[in-house]
């Protein structure tokens, strides 16, 4: 009996020094936890681009609705393609996430060959921003209107000079379709960024610049700049008096070349974490102090969620796959 005690003793010591030893020792982390670190973006862009201002602004105001950091990580290089196959490739345990670019990323898969990442490789969080391309001519130009443009390339076929982001960007895109739709024929001139593009539509060295809206605003706030149209689906708070194309032509000519930018995922990562992110980003979205820095910098904010986003990709793919071939007649 004696014996039986003391077993019994033990056993109940045993059990309870098991219970004290699982109180002190950390919880193994569940779904409900995530996330339990920091969470590393990639952006496939050096530092100070519109991806990168973007996401280290979401970065500066996303910890109190994510419960832990956002740490951005350029990864640039072959214009995005090195930065979205590192995201692709990532872990998909949900701390690693990175910045997406529609249609940058979409062009990249449809015209280049052995592009190590398929666009179904990512689980698409959120959109962020839009970007939509304008046309803008010097303060002074003869142009007034967007319709004077359309006159004076109709009778002067190939002789407005028109200035842009190239080749085979976005913007460049955006232009050749919208050339389609007015039935016009301009002469684009490729630079390698909007900044060189401005500078030569400032300078008079060409008629017209094609260019992202947020990279016009500074000169047309400053007077130096006149927009003439936009070409998206409303207009913006940012340039009310601008019309947006359907005004300003009476032709819907589809906003093919408009920046998208947001955050995606390997496409792995579990749907609670997906929701979970997708909740802490939506959040900051609707962050009075987000979008007063936000228009300060002159980004203009529309958020989609993850299905929103999704479609937006499949939208997007559908309009490349059917005016890509217009970089081939330019």
């Amino acid at each position: 009996m004696n014996g039986q005690k003391k077993f019994f003793g033990a056993l109940l010591v045993l059990v309870a020094f098991v219970a004290l030893f699982a109180a002190v020792m950390p919880a193994k982390a569940s779904a409900a936890d995530y996330p339990t670190k920091p969470i590393v973006a990639i952006v496939p862009f050096s530092p100070g681009g519109g991806n990168d201002v973007l996401l280290r602004l979401v970065a500066k105001y996303i910890t109190p609705f994510l419960g832990e950091t956002l740490i951005v990580e350029n990864k640039p290089g072959a214009g995005g393609q090195i930065g979205w196959t590192a995201l692709s490739k990532a872990r998909p345990d949900g701390y690693t996430i990175g910045a997406t670019t529609l249609p940058s990323m979409i062009l990249i898969k449809s015209l280049r060959e052995n592009v190590p990442f398929d666009l179904d490789d990512f689980q698409y969080i959120c959109n962020f921003q839009v970007d939509p391309i304008i046309w803008v001519v010097e303060k002074e130009s003869q142009f007034k209107t967007a319709q004077d443009i359309v006159d004076y390339a109709k009778s002067n076929p190939k002789k407005l000079n028109v200035a842009g982001d190239g080749p085979e960007s976005n913007v460049q895109l955006q232009h050749l379709v919208a050339a389609k739709l007015l039935g016009i024929s301009t002469n684009f001139i490729s630079y390698s960024g909007s900044g060189p593009a401005l500078t030569a539509v400032l300078g008079k060295k060409v008629d017209l610049a094609a260019t992202t809206l947020s990279s016009a605003m500074p000169h047309i706030e400053g007077g130096r700049l006149r927009p003439l149209v936009l070409f998206y689906s409303a207009k913006m708070d940012v340039i009310p008096d601008t019309p947006i194309a359907e005004e300003a032509f009476g032709v819907s000519i589809p906003s093919i070349g408009m920046a998208a930018r947001g955050v995606a995922a390997p496409k792995d990562v579990k749907a609670e974490q997906i929701a979970v992110l997708e909740k802490a980003f939506k959040a900051v979205a609707e962050s009075p102090e987000f979008l007063e820095q936000a228009k300060s910098l002159g980004l203009v904010i529309r958020f989609m969620d993850s299905k929103e986003s999704t479609a937006l990709v499949k939208e997007m793919t559908t309009l490349v796959e059917k005016y890509k071939s217009l970089f081939d007649e330019k």
